[in-house]
């Protein structure tokens, strides 16, 4: 076997038994790997209500076939499970080194289950698995505990959960190399539920062995001048990381602006590549993830009075998101005090994501005079941004406001009233990300559809257009962007392969995938991968849902029905009509093989080959 290994090891926390299985080859073909791999093994092993944070609940951390080999291009790694956010189907990516430790460790995939009565750390290595003590640990901050277990080889990957996952705050994050995140759906409460602290992983097996090394290097050779190519002609990524996305998503209409009210932030250069590298020009440096060539992540080298340096790893240059969602999203333009909110959500274990949608609900609802009297006391303005710092704290710890904050969006909004639900920006209970629908055409039914929720990874569309017209137009383009960003999740391979030149399409998938594992797939073969797995999570979550599944794939009030108000996308909303809304989901379910209440149907199940999982597993 080449590229995988067939192996995957599983630890039940519970009764504290660690073993090690093959993976069948036949679903290693079927599901690739990573986020198709991780899914398989969810719908079949998490039983239907399980509680997200109880022993019933499994976490998959999984690699995909290109980790470990010489593409430049696989340091990432997916985790997969149930959300205690959303009470559906989760997966989040992380860049980093920690994918391609597990599979030297030898592994394609990690199974966590069951639950530890006392607080431990899981040791692996290629020679042995351990459970370990961390009541030592337990309280600590992310990076002080990845600075403890790096202390003795510093070659470890280490993934830490902060006091926000050991509190169980539903959007709790998973920190590995200090600042990269599995951020979306509280996979950070997923362990502390379980009592798993961190994981470490040290391998050491030399590669990956693929079937013609010779064709393996010269595809990695291929990659590598693409992305110099994308470089040499100036793409900003190269160039900036993802703060450039500041500019462009401003100039667009799609900024998120004071919750979401508008799409266009007027202090949004104090948050762009301009001023960060101006005021930190001698200061930064990148850090890429392993064996990568576009290098889009920057650290500041400068010391912070609010981040001392001996439990300090890295404070980060925030990535777009960050500075979309707990910058112009709560009206703050202070560049260093969203720095540090970035730094502290790191710390402590947040999503940022989410950690700014929330706290953007509770601005709007003092704005409008509509909070309730106990938690005004603690609320905070737009634009505060030393109010915003504090209450991250109070987020992650449960305390006072932060507790109610703490259970997300969704729930927040519901304590509160109908008032408060109709201003929550949030699809299936995950929050939105830094990307106003109401600024491009179709990108509402990306959102809309998605299994996790909310989640601008999940399908772009290739249009450069606003909403004016009819959505139906761009669905093909949805479709053939769903399957590849669920191609690059199972591979796994960077989704900023976008910004090499030429772009990495469905066909290169194809190509990695064939060269890494000796298969002959076609475009069209590995694109029947990726709609297989949509289908399955799309099946995970039917099982919950009380509705049909059409009831639970919509977007919030404020983008069907509050046109923006000023900025290039004034007077648009997500679609041109509700209607149209209407008439393009049952076009995309029909293009997705489900019928017009969003049901995948038999056709679909047994052409994609899931009858017998469904019938087995399916309620």
């Amino acid at each position: 076997m080449f590229g995988w290994l067939g192996k995957l090891l599983r630890v039940n926390l519970t009764d504290r038994r660690i073993s090690e299985e093959n993976i069948p080859p036949e679903v290693l073909r079927q599901f690739m790997g990573g986020k198709g791999l991780g899914t398989y093994y969810l719908y079949r092993e998490v039983p239907r209500l399980a509680d997200p944070l109880g022993p019933k609940n499994r976490f998959y951390l999984v690699t995909g076939p290109a980790q470990g080999t010489r593409i430049p291009i696989a340091g990432r790694c997916t985790a997969v499970s149930k959300s205690p956010l959303t009470g559906l189907y989760i997966d989040s990516g992380a860049g980093g080194y920690l994918g391609p430790e597990l599979k030297r460790a030898g592994f394609d995939m990690l199974v966590i289950e069951g639950k530890s009565e006392q607080p431990v750390w899981l040791d692996i290595s290629s020679d042995d698995t351990l459970i370990r003590d961390a009541k030592h640990l337990w309280g600590k901050t992310t990076h002080e505990t990845e600075l403890a277990l790096r202390k003795e080889d510093k070659k470890r990957g280490v993934l830490a959960i902060g006091p926000a996952g050991e509190r169980l705050v539903r959007f709790a994050c998973l920190t590995h190399n200090y600042f990269r995140t599995f951020g979306r759906g509280g996979l950070g409460a997923v362990l502390g539920g379980k009592g798993l602290k961190a994981i470490a992983v040290r391998g050491h097996l030399e590669s990956i062995s693929t079937p013609d090394p010779d064709q393996e290097k010269a595809l990695s050779k291929l990659l590598i001048n693409r992305s110099r190519a994308a470089r040499e002609k100036g793409h900003n990524l190269h160039l900036h990381g993802t703060p450039w996305l500041v500019w462009r998503s401003n100039n667009n209409g799609m900024f998120p602006t004071r919750n979401f009210q508008t799409t266009h932030f007027e202090h949004h250069l104090k948050l762009s590549p301009d001023y960060l590298e101006g005021v930190f020009a001698q200061n930064r440096r990148r850090q890429p993830c392993e064996r990568c060539p576009i290098s889009c992540s920057w650290v500041i080298t400068k010391t912070f009075p609010w981040a001392p340096q001996e439990v300090t790893g890295a404070v980060a240059v925030p990535e777009y998101e960050t500075l979309g969602l707990l910058g112009g999203n709560l009206g703050i333009a202070d560049t260093e005090a969203v720095i540090q909110a970035n730094h502290l959500c790191n710390i402590l274990g947040l999503d940022t994501i989410s950690t700014g949608n929330v706290i953007g609900l509770l601005m709007e609802l003092a704005q409008r005079g509509e909070l309730p009297e106990n938690y005004q006391k603690e609320s905070v303005r737009f634009s505060n941004s030393q109010g915003v710092i504090q209450l991250i704290s109070k987020i992650a710890l449960r305390e006072g406001l932060g507790d109610a904050l703490a259970e997300g969006t969704m729930r927040f909004a519901s304590r509160i009233g109908p008032q408060a639900a109709a201003l929550a920006i949030h699809v299936k209970g995950l929050e939105f990300p830094a990307w106003d629908p109401r600024g491009k055409l179709g990108l509402g039914l990306s959102y809309a559809t998605a299994a996790a929720g909310a989640s601008h990874l999940r399908g772009w569309p290739i249009t450069g257009e606003p909403p004016k017209i009819s959505a139906s137009s761009v669905l093909p383009s949805l479709v053939e962007q769903q399957d590849l960003k669920i191609l690059k999740d199972s591979l796994i391979i960077c989704h900023f392969t976008h910004s090499i030149n030429p772009v990495l399409e469905n066909k290169d998938c194809a190509n990695i995938y064939n060269i890494v594992t000796g298969e002959s797939s076609t475009e069209e073969s590995v694109r029947r991968i990726a709609a297989r797995t949509w289908l399955l999570a799309r099946l995970f979550n039917i099982r919950e849902y009380d509705e049909a599944p059409r009831y639970y794939d919509k977007l919030p009030t404020r983008f069907m029905e509050e046109p923006v108000p000023s900025g290039p996308a004034k007077g648009l909303t997500a679609f041109v009509s509700r209607q149209d809304f209407e008439e393009c989901l049952t076009e995309l379910f029909q293009l997705r093989g489900c019928d017009k209440n969003g049901y995948p149907t038999e056709t679909a199940i047994k052409d994609l080959g899931l009858e017998k999982l469904y019938l087995e597993f399916g309620s």
